[in-house]
């Protein structure tokens, strides 16, 4: 193996961001303030200046407003050798709640999710056969509102959201007509939720409110640049660049499609480039044990038992397996390159855990080995913390990102 290259102004960290102490003193102070407590786990205030850039004087405003909103609490202090002993804060779990749902061509899904990224409730609905857009939308508001009717003590909701498949006009929320979704050509889903619940509805594509619920969850192990590789019905990324959720223009960004292929596809009758089959992950997977003759149940418990017999070491359902996840890991690999990334997150429904090895491994091989630059760099693969509910979790989580994450793009005016 080569020895790594010294330290570079191109190689060097990136660096945390930093406070205005005299520009910004409002609300981006604060979320900076929150940003790192939530990414340490816990802080005392001397802490906290160090990461932030602020003075010690705007911390302690800062940390007393926390305090006396309830967005953080005390633990007992610990002695940090002579003088007064350092009192960590963190924050509180039950200062808030948000209730994220997905849409997935068999599932809908909802879940609500404490300040801290716990799963406190859940509700899932299977979804047998297509179904009409009033009739879903129906549903998915039915189970945010029992979802929501489970948080401890009546705790305060803060919001909800929604992760649909692409593609999707985020700033409008609307959905424009998805694969595996016949009837649903320019739902204006953001809308119609927001006024069943009567509540606003933040949008986001499935893959980027997984990146999101993973950078929210996973706190300093997710604090670098990442791309999340999200697969389930189909085939998607998210990824946290420059320190903040990539979308691009439309919320769009992060299809995988043809970078899958191993040569470019023929055009179909339309003239229009075709997707590797293996970007839909499960139902490729299923047709395929079920041609190689294996007795595969129907219904939601189908996946699960190919995925268990993976685990037994069954030799045609592991051939299927890798097949599948071969191809995906040539996707993999063009978006490691695109983004040149160092953290690549692998999860949602397909990478159940019977066969998540398995996909790690090939995807570790891949993205190591093909871009023109992996002599440069040592990708990690890792398992995402979210399990098969990451896109429900990320979409409870982008409220919290909305909320309380800093930033300074167009639109936020500093306070004086």
């Amino acid at each position: 193996m080569r020895p790594p290259a010294p330290p570079t102004a191109q190689s060097a960290p990136r660096p945390a961001p930093r406070a205005f102490n005299q520009l910004a003193l409002g609300s981006y102070n604060e979320k900076l303030v929150i940003e790192s407590i939530r990414e340490a786990g816990t802080l005392s205030r001397v802490e906290i200046a160090a990461s932030t850039g602020l003075t010690p004087q705007a911390v302690s405003r800062i940390t007393r407003n926390l305090l006396t909103s309830g967005l953080i609490v005390q633990d007992e202090g610990r002695s940090a050798g002579a003088g007064k002993p350092r009192i960590p804060l963190r924050l509180r779990p039950d200062a808030g709640y948000a209730v994220g749902i997905h849409l997935d061509p068999w599932m809908i899904t909802a879940v609500a999710v404490d300040l801290c990224g716990q799963v406190v409730a859940r509700r899932r609905m299977p979804l047998e056969a297509p179904r009409d857009p009033d009739w879903c939308l129906a549903q998915m508001a039915a189970l945010a509102r029992e979802a929501a009717a489970e948080v401890p003590d009546a705790g305060p909701v803060l919001g909800y959201g929604a992760a649909l498949p692409g593609p999707l006009d985020r700033r409008a929320g609307v959905l424009l007509d998805p694969p595996l979704f016949e009837g649903w050509d320019r739902v204006d889903v953001g809308a119609k939720l927001s006024a069943r619940l009567g509540s606003p509805v933040v949008v986001e594509k499935d893959a980027t409110a997984a990146a999101i619920g993973e950078r929210w969850l996973g706190a300093a192990e997710r604090a670098e640049d990442f791309v999340y590789l999200y697969l389930g019905a189909g085939a998607g990324s998210g990824a946290f660049l420059n320190g903040d959720v990539h979308r691009g223009a439309t919320g769009n960004a992060g299809e995988l499609g043809e970078l899958c292929a191993p040569r470019p596809r023929a055009a179909g009758d339309d003239d229009v480039p075709r997707s590797a089959e293996e970007c839909a992950p499960i139902s490729t997977t299923l047709a395929r044990v079920r041609a190689a003759g294996l007795p595969v149940p129907r219904g939601e418990d189908a996946y699960p038992w190919v995925c268990a017999r993976a685990a037994e070491g069954d030799p045609a359902v592991r051939e299927v397996v890798d097949g599948v996840a071969r191809v995906l890991a040539r996707g993999a690999a063009g978006l490691v390159g695109l983004f040149d990334t160092e953290l690549l997150i692998v999860g949602g429904p397909a990478v159940l855990p019977g066969v998540r090895a398995r996909y790690l491994d090939v995807i570790t091989a891949a993205v190591n080995t093909f871009p023109l630059a992996h002599h440069v760099r040592t990708v990690r693969v890792a398992p995402s913390h979210l399990g098969e509910e990451a896109a429900a979790v990320g979409a409870a989580s982008s409220v919290f990102h909305a909320t309380f994450t800093p930033s300074l793009k167009a639109g936020r005016r500093a306070r004086n």
